[in-house]
C-alpha cells in the first residue's frame, strides 16, 4: 500500500508541476471538479465561539504551514494568549474523536506534524478527522486562541481569521484544477482569505508574480537524533540527505545553501520509512524535524543528525492576527 502511494504522489507531482498541459481526460474531469469548488468559494463556515486562525493553502500538500502555525503560536503566547493548536492528523490513525497529543505519543496514531508541533510549540494540539470538534475540545480545555494546521477547505471548521501559505518555489504549478493540477480551490479563493503569505524559495528556483508577503524559513541549531545534544553541521564530509515532505527540493536547497555536501534521497510526504532501507545508506543522515519524530523509534540507522527550521514572519504579517484576537476577545 506505501509503495503504491508513493508511485501515485510521485506520479501526480509529474502532472502537476513538470507538466504544463494535462491531458483532455484529466482537464474534463477538473472542469467538473471547478463547478463544485466554484460554488462553494463564499461559503459561510460559522462564527466560532472564539478567534479560530486557519492556516492553510489552495494546493494539495505542504507550502510551510505548520512553520507558520508555530511561528503564530510564539507571537500569541508572548502576547499572553493561551493558545491551542488543531489538526487533522495526517498519516496518523486519527478517528472522529478528538484527543490530545502529547509529546511522548506515537506518530503513526497522531500524525507526524501534529507530534512536532506538541513538542516544540509548548502548546496543546488536539487532533480529529473533524477539525470542529477538535475546536471545541480546545476551546472547552481553555484556550483563548486556537490556531488550524490546515483546514481552508473544510467545511465543518468555523473561523474567525484566514491565512493562506503560498510556496515560492512551486507557486500553482501548472494552474490547473484537481485533479489535472495541484490547485485544491480557484486562485480567486485568495481574494477572500484575511491574510497571504508568500514562503521565500531560499536557494531554489521561484515562480514570479505570485502575491503575498515574503518570509523566509530560516535553519535553526542541528543536534544528533540519538541524544538531542546540539552538533555542527560538517562541512567536509558528504550527508545522505532524508527528506519526506511535500516539497524535497526546498530542504536540499537548504542544505545546498548552508554549503553542505549530501547525496539527496527524497520521499513522498508523510512517508512511512523502513530501518532497513536507511541502514543501508553509508550516513550521517541529516532529515528533518518532521521526519525526525518517525525515525527515532527505527533501529540500526547511521547516525542521523537533524536540521530544524523556523518560519521568521514580517510583523506587517503577524501585527493583524494579534489585533483580530485582541479584538475579538473585546467584543
Amino acid at each position: 500500500m506505501t509503495r503504491f502511494h508513493d508511485r501515485f504522489e510521485r506520479y501526480f507531482n509529474r502532472l502537476w508541476y513538470e507538466q504544463a498541459r494535462p491531458g483532455f481526460g484529466w482537464r474534463a474531469l477538473s472542469g467538473l471538479y471547478g463547478m463544485a469548488a466554484r460554488r462553494h468559494l463564499a461559503r459561510d463556515y460559522g462564527k466560532p465561539p472564539g478567534p479560530v486562525i486557519v492556516v492553510g493553502n489552495i494546493t494539495v500538500g505542504g507550502g510551510g504551514k505548520t512553520p507558520v502555525v508555530a511561528a503564530l503560536s510564539s507571537e500569541l503566547l508572548s502576547a499572553g494568549w493561551r493558545v491551542a493548536i488543531i489538526s487533522r492528523g495526517y498519516g496518523g490513525r486519527t478517528s472522529d474523536e478528538p484527543f490530545q497529543v502529547l509529546p511522548a505519543d506515537d506518530p503513526k496514531q497522531c500524525g507526524d506534524e501534529p507530534l512536532l508541533l506538541a513538542r516544540t510549540t509548548g502548546c496543546p494540539v488536539w487532533v480529529c478527522r473533524k477539525r470542529g470538534l477538535a475546536m471545541h475540545a480546545a476551546f472547552d480545555d481553555g484556550a483563548d486562541v486556537v490556531l488550524s494546521d490546515d483546514g481552508l477547505q473544510h467545511a465543518g471548521l468555523p473561523r474567525s481569521f484566514e491565512i493562506c501559505v503560498i510556496d515560492e518555489a512551486r507557486g500553482f504549478g501548472n494552474g490547473q484544477l484537481l485533479p489535472a493540477g495541484p490547485l485544491r480551490q480557484p486562485v480567486a479563493r485568495l481574494d477572500l482569505v484575511d491574510l497571504v503569505l508568500r514562503k521565500q524559495a531560499g536557494g531554489s528556483a521561484s515562480v514570479s508574480g505570485l502575491p503575498g508577503q515574503a518570509f523566509a524559513i530560516e535553519p535553526g541549531q542541528a543536534y544528533r537524533l540519538a541524544d538531542r545534544q546540539p552538533v555542527d553541521l560538517p562541512s567536509d564530509q558528504a550527508l545522505d540527505a532524508v527528506c519526506g515532505i511535500a516539497n524535497p527540493e526546498s530542504f536540499f536547497a537548504t542544505l545546498e545553501h548552508l554549503g553542505l555536501y549530501f547525496r539527496c534521497h527524497p520521499f513522498p510526504d508523510h512517508h512511512v520509512f523502513d530501518s532497513q532501507a536507511l541502514a543501508s545508506l553509508e550516513g550521517p543522515l541529516i532529515v528533518t524535524e518532521k521526519d525526525a519524530v518517525k525515525l527515532e523509534s527505527l533501529e540500526g540507522l547511521p547516525e542521523t543528525l537533524v536540521l530544524p527550521v523556523r518560519a521568521s514572519l514580517p510583523r506587517s504579517a503577524t501585527q493583524p492576527v494579534l489585533e483580530h484576537v485582541r479584538n475579538f476577545n473585546s467584543t
